[in-house]
């Protein structure tokens, strides 16, 4: 149950749990705080945190001390009800709009897009299919956010009704609060703006492309998140459209611009490894398959796990659903082989394969390392790849387009007599399977 303040010149009219008011002055219609006070009601889905921390002051000195916003996962949705036919958050050609809100995405991967707030489009089999009136969306691209405003028109073949309109700038994820919005007037695809902390950015319309068709309206929910991971704070529907001016002044922030850092690299404190055996873990969602994570961001959740007797993996098992039906995997994964091992003491030669990007620690230490896979997959125009060469005589080569590398590990006398070995692997990412292909790891014998 949270908060939304109404701000009008006009009047008021109680819906159910939510309140509305007419907007003639530029004023939002509603205005979704997330503070501590509770007044016109949300219904919450999914994993919906409230009072986090909003932006505040130092930083944000125009924000009060205590602003609160709410936390989402990636299937979690703040719901409110549309009252019916020709409410304040029904949107046709030649009505005005502003979408504005302050965003903290935790993950954005390439390509993922987070709902910000949108109407209609939820799958619900009271409406008909594709029937999204508006929405404001983050979408990620190469670790920025970037705006997405869409809507659909009257449905038609392939893609036409739909209708999006991307910004070309973003912001970096992971870097704190910034504020967003974006105004149009439906019927008119020229009046498209949108702003990221305050400052216009110029976009492109795609699918469909600009239209002077009506949107599709009908009594749908209005849905707050959805796909978005992370804080969300100051949602904001306008019926008007607003300008430079006001959105230069939406944003006063203090202190250096925020740059993206990578998280220090230390090696995992897994538990529950049992002695004398291998512990497999796989973590779905990883940010990026082409990099370890961000200051800011998060490792996922363990999906699943298992033991074995050995550092040695040619495939993760297949992904089923709760009904038993074969799914996929919500790739990157990161995949985690870990055990306490006896090793002599003195200095060794290691040996690591991977087809991806991998690190291979061991008492801490980094002693190994694969590179990410950035190429496109092969397609048969590519040189041909030569067959490899043993790293000793008698030993199996590694397989096609698989990373092969080596390392020095000097292992020291200890109580236990035993090193703690961790292996992190990013299996799949866009444009790649997800797959492992071989992943290998072992030392060289005394005797060669």
């Amino acid at each position: 149950m949270l908060k939304a303040v109404l701000l009008s010149a006009a009047f008021t009219f109680a819906a159910g749990n939510l309140a509305f008011a007419a907007d003639k002055t530029g004023l939002p219609i509603v205005h979704w705080e997330f503070d501590a006070e509770e007044s016109a009601l949300l219904t919450a889905k999914g994993n919906v945190q409230r009072d986090q921390a909003g932006p505040r002051p130092p930083e944000f000195p125009d924000m009060a001390e205590n602003n609160t916003a709410v936390r989402l996962d990636a299937g979690a949705y703040l719901a409110a009800p549309d009252p019916g036919p020709s409410s304040d958050f029904d949107f046709t050609n030649g009505d005005a709009i502003t979408l504005e809100a302050w965003v903290n995405p935790s993950v954005l991967r390439d390509g993922q897009v987070g709902y910000v707030v949108g109407k209609g489009r939820t799958g619900s089999p009271k409406f008909t299919r594709d029937n999204q009136n508006w929405s404001l969306r983050v979408v990620g691209a190469k670790n920025q956010a970037t705006l997405s405003f869409l809507f659909a028109t009257k449905p038609s073949t392939g893609e036409g009704h739909w209708h999006r309109w991307d910004s070309k700038l973003g912001f970096p994820v992971g870097t704190g609060w910034h504020h967003i919005a974006i105004a149009y007037r439906f019927g008119d695809p020229k009046s498209i703006r949108g702003w990221i902390n305050g400052e216009p950015t110029p976009g492109t319309w795609s699918y469909g492309g600009e239209t002077q068709e009506p949107p599709i309206v009908d009594d749908d929910e209005v849905r707050i998140g959805n796909g978005f991971e992370g804080l969300l704070d100051g949602i904001a529907i306008h019926r008007a459209v607003l300008d430079d001016k006001v959105m230069a002044s939406r944003f006063h922030r203090v202190g250096k611009p925020r740059s993206i850092k990578p998280l220090p690299e230390v090696m995992p404190q897994l538990a529950d490894v049992p002695d004398g055996r291998v512990l497999v873990q796989l973590c779905e969602g990883l940010p990026a398959h082409d990099r370890w994570l961000n200051e800011g961001e998060q490792w996922p959740d363990e999906s699943i796990r298992w033991t074995g007797d050995f550092f040695l993996l040619s495939r993760i098992p297949l992904q089923y659903d709760s009904w038993g039906i074969r799914s996929g995997w919500n790739a990157p994964v990161l995949l985690r082989i870990a055990g306490d091992v006896e090793l002599p003491t003195g200095t060794h030669r290691i040996l690591l394969r991977a087809r991806s990007q991998s690190r291979l620690w061991i008492d801490g230490q980094i002693v190994a390392r694969t590179e990410p896979v950035t190429k496109r997959p092969p397609d048969g125009e590519e040189p041909v790849t030569p067959v490899a060469e043993p790293p000793l005589d008698g030993v199996r080569v590694h397989g096609y387009r698989q990373q092969e590398v080596f390392g020095e590990a000097t292992i020291a006398a200890n109580a236990s007599g035993k090193s703690r070995v961790v292996l992190e692997v990013v299996v799949g990412g866009k444009g790649h399977r997800t797959e492992t292909g071989e992943v290998c790891v072992a030392m060289l014998s005394s005797d060669g």
